[in-house]
């Protein structure tokens, strides 16, 4: 698409605003943040059905909307929170964008908020360890249902390399793509790296293997951009040591120094930081998180054990909203350590919360024209297709890690497994559920029916 083009087809787009205008707009979102429960794709029905054509309250026309859910899908974070966000710019500006986000994710943030306080307050108590034996397991099925899904929409772009027909659903693989997805989960299981430099990698590879005329083309520029990319990715690395040897020879003043441990030694900052960092690079939807949230805040940070931040996944989906905001459990569980009161606790899921979602706000308003001029150049399709593997083989590597503690035999169950590696009942929960996840059954009712049938295990059997 030409910049002409571009700029032709997102003009008009943002809307301005008016106090009728942003009290529709709240009140529209306040009750999909309600009664939203199933997920992405309800949240995009409810708004394609109330909001656009004949009948609706006809806030633009259908291809607006969905050149917006398109554009969604390319950005990193929460496509329908990011969807919402579009809907409310387009109907009130970035006065309508702020408040459709914060009235769609209000209900959740109570929500999640509550739920926390209620686990760490109430989690030692026998009933609900019983509960969250039947849940962590849960969890894991679902997750491996979603990364199948999303496994079946990547692996089809390209060439048709395999076809075959798992129950009622039918693969085309291109085998490229596999590879990718493949190499990112064995890496992810085995070196645990950061997730953007797998992303960066998968994209730079997919383009190679599916644009070979362009990259043959621009050699020149491309190996001076893969030294460059080398060099500062050696930097990365190595920057434990280069800081330790800097400092040895060219001692920075006392005062920069003391000011940059001061910052980064701020868990305020950290949060912040870290849950910025997070929201501008989950690529693929919400589940992007947890290759990101594993790798730092469970492996390097420490802020939170395997089974609690599972558990921690188990409560956003519980929730209306965006699953993304299991970063308001992590906030809650950091601070409630750190200071022990419950209201520095939600403040700290505030601030994880607003670091996470506040890329979302600037991609679109910021970015939104600038992504559309390249939505359909092909060297940026080709890395996409790359990054979206990635992106599932990273969740998978992360979920393997994730399922050792999942599926362990806990401490108070029955003797029955004493001599079992892991424990039969939760790698059935887990097997069940991925089962009916990907057969549609809503995540809200196997957590629930999950917890119940774990319960009734752990004082039963």
């Amino acid at each position: 698409m030409s910049d002409a083009r571009a700029t032709e087809s997102t003009r008009g787009y943002r809307g301005t605003s008016s106090p009728a205008k942003l009290l529709e707009i709240a009140r529209f979102f306040l009750k999909l943040g309600i009664v939203g429960f199933g997920g992405p794709l309800v949240h995009i029905a409810m708004m394609e059905d109330e909001l656009i054509g004949e009948g609706s309250k006809d806030w633009t026309d259908e291809s607006t909307f969905v050149e917006g859910l398109a554009i969604c899908n390319m950005l990193p974070g929460p496509a329908s929170t990011q969807l919402g966000i579009f809907m409310g710019w387009v109907r009130g500006g970035n006065l309508g964008a702020l408040v459709a986000g914060v009235t769609f994710m209000t209900p959740t943030f109570v929500i999640v908020v509550l739920l926390s306080y209620a686990y760490f307050a109430y989690g030692q108590l026998p009933s609900v360890q019983a509960f969250f034996y039947g849940v962590n397991p849960v969890v894991i099925g679902l997750i491996a249902g979603a990364a199948y899904s999303m496994g079946r929409s990547s692996l089809k772009e390209g060439r048709a390399d395999l076809e075959f027909t798992v129950g009622d659903d039918e693969w085309v693989v291109d085998l490229r793509l596999f590879v990718l997805l493949l190499s990112a989960l064995v890496a992810t299981i085995l070196l645990n790296p950061n997730p953007v430099i797998e992303f960066v990698i998968a994209g730079a590879v997919a383009v190679l293997l599916f644009r070979p005329g362009w990259v043959r083309s621009n050699s020149t520029r491309i190996t001076l951009g893969t030294v460059g990319a080398l060099v500062l990715g050696g930097l990365y690395t190595l920057r434990t040591q280069i800081t330790a040897m800097l400092g040895e020879r060219v001692p920075l003043p006392a005062a920069v120094g003391t000011v940059v441990a001061a910052v980064w030694g701020t868990l305020w900052v950290k949060l912040f930081l870290f849950m910025l960092y997070t929201g501008s690079f989950i690529f693929g939807g919400g589940l992007v998180l947890i290759p990101f949230i594993e790798t730092y805040v469970v492996t390097n940070f420490g802020w939170l054990t395997a089974t609690e931040f599972v558990d921690g996944i188990a409560i956003g989906q519980l929730t209306p909203g965006p699953v993304v905001m299991t970063t308001a459990f992590v906030g809650y569980k950091l601070m409630l350590d750190t200071y022990g009161t419950l209201p520095w606790a939600v403040l700290g899921a505030f601030v994880a919360m607003f670091g996470a979602f506040a890329p979302s706000f600037l991609f679109i308003t910021g970015a939104f024209p600038y992504v559309a001029r390249v939505r359909d150049n092909e060297i940026v399709r080709a890395a996409l297709f790359g990054i979206n593997a990635a992106v599932v083989g990273a969740i998978l590597g992360a979920t393997v890690t994730l399922a050792f503690s999942a599926f362990a035999v806990v401490t108070g169950t029955p003797g029955l497994f004493a001599t079992v590696p892991f424990d039969p009942v939760r790698v059935g929960l887990a097997t069940v559920t991925f089962v009916l996840f990907t057969r549609d059954v809503d995540a809200a009712y196997l957590i629930i029916g999950g917890g119940v049938l774990g319960a009734a295990v752990f004082f039963l059997v």
